[in-house]
């Protein structure tokens, strides 16, 4: 049993290896080999056991964006921890969140996101989850990892959450994309 846990996560850091190659061969600046080493270790260790490929598209992300520029960043370790203490559902309103909220750029050069609702029922559809406990259960934990703020709101007597992606989340879901740089240049290239 053992050696087939070891074969399946083995496979899984091979294919995360595998797209942040990739991800250098579309132009990318990116040197595998500059990845701090307790990045990598870490990362891989973390993320070979997600065998869903987009969640492996955010895994192949972080070592791809670990790997430019300063090889002593270890900025990086923040967004370890935080992919791999999310569940596959948090994930998925994860991203949702990060890619339909409105972005915009603080006079200070921060990217921040204007404010996002939605609708629980339509939350679970995306997220996958039927259950209106266990999704509030999810909200907290996202809230609490400091992704979404806290809140939900009556609307016309539909309860809705705040889902509004933090400048933490914004800076995530970035360099889960295999970008480096800054969060705002990222958003503003779209």
């Amino acid at each position: 049993m053992y050696e087939r846990i070891e074969a399946w996560r083995a496979q899984n850091a091979r294919r995360i290896l595998d797209k942040a190659r990739r991800k250098a061969d579309h132009g990318m600046d990116i040197d595998l080999e500059r990845a701090h080493p307790r990045l990598m270790y870490i990362l891989l260790d973390q993320g070979s056991w997600h065998d869903h490929d987009s969640i492996q598209d955010m895994w192949a992300g972080l070592l791809a964006s670990s790997s430019i520029g300063n090889v002593r960043d270890e900025s990086n370790l923040i967004f370890i921890n935080l992919l791999g203490g999310m569940t596959i559902n948090e994930i998925a309103m994860f991203n949702h969140a990060c890619n339909v909220a409105n972005k915009l750029v603080s006079p200070e050069g921060l990217i921040i996101a204007d404010v996002l609702h939605c609708d629980l029922n339509m939350l679970g559809r995306i997220a996958g989850i039927g259950d209106l406990f266990s999704l509030d259960r999810e909200l907290d934990h996202m809230r609490m990892l400091g992704l979404f703020p806290y809140g939900m709101d009556s609307v016309e007597n539909r309860l809705v959450a705040d889902i509004t992606p933090s400048t933490l989340a914004l800076h995530m879901y970035v360099r889960c994309q295999g970008y480096a740089g800054s969060p705002a240049d990222y958003f503003l290239s779209l």
